[in-house]
């Protein structure tokens, strides 16, 4: 496909929904600046996958190597783009970038609001799975997990987090927390298989047995759900480990326990119990008024990712956890959903700004679900870039001005800017570095190590 004319595009972010996005808009002929806020490229599929998935991580890594090699696309790692940030959204307008497209993920981080949530050893799945996964600066981070963990929630994340608590950090006990019932859990069977070896089977029974009256009631089978959970146990865990893996269902957390020293003592918990299915289909909730504390000195909330408001686009009025998008059907595809950014005060499409992937919608489906809507969202990039709709681009500053621009404003603010061919020379080292120690695979933990490799290649 070929378009009108050539435009600059400002891709904000570098995962997979940036990616697949810029690759949509390179092909088309328009000129892409990759801005990332970090200096390695690939999001979540770099740093979200368990690390020891190497042959999924192999394969993306290929293919986004192959995008970002691409003779129209510009990587330009370790900028941040927001409020307070490198370089501001508007900013980049006035630069003379034709679209901004914002695919950056979901970098805020949801919580419950709990009291006591605040805790020093109370952690965002996100954060964890950014600093096993080596990601700068949570690499750096130190987190005081205790022996006694529970993990809030009852997804794939969840079960990521129980992974690394049962076959790396070998602690005690770790319990997953669910508001719902066993039937109504979100993980898939590869990811559990992967923990089942740890399963406290008498604790696993028991819990059944206890909430087996309200499965009944909803017409649910107790028994037959039980044999779903241990159907797995003799799969052996990724490394041998002591560690009890236990689960609570029916339970809506209420209140994080602190001691004196400030230190976790345990989750309070309102026990809930099912609801017959509605219209949807979806069985519903509520709340019992009855309480129960799980002891434990660590809680990891799995339950989603946020956007991050510090970006500088306005939120949706409806749902503060979404960007405002244009909600007039598109004519050309009624049937989806819009990618053009909304001002709600003043009423208006932002003409000129999209939002693709987690950005748009957060924690929405992995890295086939954010091709599909980077693809999606790039039709609606590329009709605005044509003059599909009633604003379009100008066009008129061009690539090679709005470049030069850019590297003047961040050199300015002594921004280390990192390039493609920089990123290409750290996976080089890295990778001589694990051959070397005898790993599969081996990363910088620290911005600091690669400028110094960086440095070193330089001198």
């Amino acid at each position: 496909m070929t378009t009108k004319s050539t435009h600059t595009v400002a891709m904000i972010g570098a995962g997979p929904a940036s990616i697949y996005a810029a690759e949509v808009l390179a092909k088309a002929g328009h000129q892409v600046v990759m801005l990332n806020r970090d200096i390695k490229p690939g999001g979540l599929a770099e740093f979200g996958i368990y690390p020891t998935k190497y042959k999924m991580k192999r394969g993306l890594r290929r293919y986004f190597d192959r995008v970002l090699s691409h003779e129209n696309i510009d990587y330009v790692g370790n900028v941040s783009v927001g409020e307070n940030a490198d370089v501001s959204l508007d900013e980049l307008r006035e630069l003379g970038f034709d679209a901004l497209v914002v695919a950056v993920g979901a970098q805020g981080t949801k919580w419950l609001g709990l009291t006591g949530e605040d805790a020093e050893a109370c952690f965002h799945a996100k954060d964890l799975v950014y600093h096993y996964n080596g990601l700068p600066p949570f690499s750096e981070r130190e987190f005081p997990v205790g022996e006694d963990v529970v993990v809030v929630g009852m997804g794939n994340v969840c079960l990521d987090i129980v992974h690394w608590m049962v076959c790396e950090r070998k602690v005690r006990s770790v319990t997953a927390v669910a508001r719902r019932g066993p039937a109504e859990r979100a993980f898939t069977d590869k990811e559990f298989k992967l923990v089942s070896e740890a399963l406290d089977q008498d604790a696993l029974r028991a819990e059944f047995d206890q909430i087996a009256p309200v499965l009944t009631e909803v017409g649910q089978d107790p028994e037959a759900l039980f044999e779903e959970y241990v159907r797995f146990v003799d799969e052996p865990l990724e490394h041998p480990s002591e560690t009890s893996l236990q689960m609570r269902f029916l339970r809506s957390p209420a209140r994080v326990e602190v001691d004196e020293a400030g230190r976790v003592s345990g989750l309070i918990c309102e026990k809930t119990r099912l609801k017959a299915a509605g219209p949807d289909g979806r069985v519903g909730v509520e709340r019992t008024g009855e309480f129960e504390t799980l002891a434990c000195d660590t809680i990891v909330f799995a339950i989603g990712d946020a956007i991050e408001p510090s970006l500088g686009l306005p939120l949706s009025p409806a749902w503060s956890g979404e960007f405002a998008t244009v909600q007039e059907p598109w004519e050309t595809h009624p049937e989806r959903p819009r990618y053009m950014v909304y001002d709600p005060v003043a009423e208006t499409p932002i003409w000129d700004t999209f939002v693709v992937g987690w950005a748009r919608k957060a924690s929405d489906g992995l890295v086939g679900k954010a091709r599909a809507d980077a693809v999606q969202g790039g039709d609606e990039i590329l009709a605005y870039l044509d003059g599909a709709f009633r604003v379009r681009p100008a066009g008129a500053r061009g690539y090679e001005d709005v470049r030069q621009g850019l590297s003047a404003l961040l050199d300015e603010r002594e921004v280390r800017v990192v390039d493609y061919e920089g990123v290409k020379h750290l996976d080089r080292l890295a990778a001589k570095e694990a051959e070397a120690r005898g790993l599969v695979e081996f990363k910088y933990a620290t911005r600091a190590e690669m400028f110094e490799k960086l440095n070193e290649e330089r001198r």
